[in-house]
């Protein structure tokens, strides 16, 4: 049955193709020319405001709330009581009481996440050094995430930003280690500079990009609007609308070449176990089959 839907896919290819003939005929070339030339542009100057103006913003309007959240969220969290649950959160066997843990944090020198599981197995944990390292590891990373969401997003959300701006294991090792000195100052500092105020630029440089764009693109459609009279011209117009429907073709394909990679990694990533949406269906066509088995990078080589 999925084979026999095949006429689909063909179906959708030519009726995306004779939807950019009719745009680009109806623009003609040099609308369609001055459009492309002017959205080109505009992505670049969204892209050059939105990197040149996020820090900005941050800096003289948000930074100093950001510390401010982040020390009051340091704060809240007692050294001593966050580092015996980072011990005896695992089944190691050995428990620490927070007096136990705030004598430890006392005569800290190095790493936080590597003496304390040194301090585990020298009161008789049967893991391994490594074992007890990774496991003390994931729970100081899930309780500085709790730390650093602040109650405002999940811990599972603000691990996903983190990761996005490339905070690693060893900056929360860092982060840990800073922390378990009682400096509240220096860790909502580094919690600040680090981690919140990238992941912070992030959103703001995708938010000024996206208004930039909006505004860009209004004003390149209007731009593009003044030649629409070209079309009534003599002779002038309908060469303008026939080289306009070719490049609204061209537009076309390459369309239809994008819809059709989208669906052959559906069908790469459900094993081709959908009924409609696999390989078999697709090849089947006459028309689709060229744009979904095309691979683009060849003519590159």
């Amino acid at each position: 049955m999925a084979s026999g839907l095949y006429w689909f896919y063909d179906l959708l290819a030519i009726g995306v193709a004779l939807i950019f003939l009719y745009v680009g005929a109806k623009r003609g070339l040099m609308r369609s020319v001055v459009l492309v030339a002017l959205t080109a542009a505009s992505i670049v100057v969204s892209w050059f405001a939105s990197t040149v103006f996020s820090p900005v913003i941050y800096e003289r309007f948000l930074k100093e709330h950001v510390y401010n959240f982040a020390y009051d969220s340091v704060s809240a969290v007692k050294p001593s009581a966050m580092a015996s649950q980072a011990v005896n959160n695992g089944d190691y066997g050995v428990e620490i009481t927070e007096d136990e843990a705030q004598s430890l944090l006392d005569k800290l020198d190095g790493d936080f996440v590597e003496k304390a599981a040194e301090a585990l197995k020298s009161n008789g944990a049967s893991d391994s050094i490594n074992a007890l390292e990774s496991g003390i590891q994931a729970t100081v990373i899930d309780r500085l995430v709790n730390i650093i969401a602040g109650g405002k997003v999940s811990d599972a959300t603000m691990r996903e930003i983190l990761n996005e701006v490339s905070v690693t294991d060893r900056d929360f090792r860092g982060l840990m280690n800073t922390f378990v000195k009682g400096n509240a100052d220096d860790t909502a500092g580094l919690i600040e500079e680090k981690m919140l105020a990238p992941a912070v630029k992030m959103f703001l440089k995708g938010g000024i990009w996206i208004l930039s764009m909006f505004i860009l693109m209004i004003v390149a459609r209007a731009v593009s609007n003044l030649f629409k009279k070209l079309n009534g011209v003599p002779i002038i117009g309908p060469i303008n609308s026939t080289l306009g429907a070719a490049l609204g073709v061209a537009e076309g394909l390459v369309v239809i070449y994008l819809i059709s990679q989208v669906i052959r990694g559906v069908c790469l990533l459900t094993s081709n176990s959908l009924m409609f949406l696999n390989m078999d269906a697709v090849n089947a066509t006459y028309i689709f089959r060229y744009f979904v088995n095309f691979n683009i990078l060849s003519v590159f080589n």
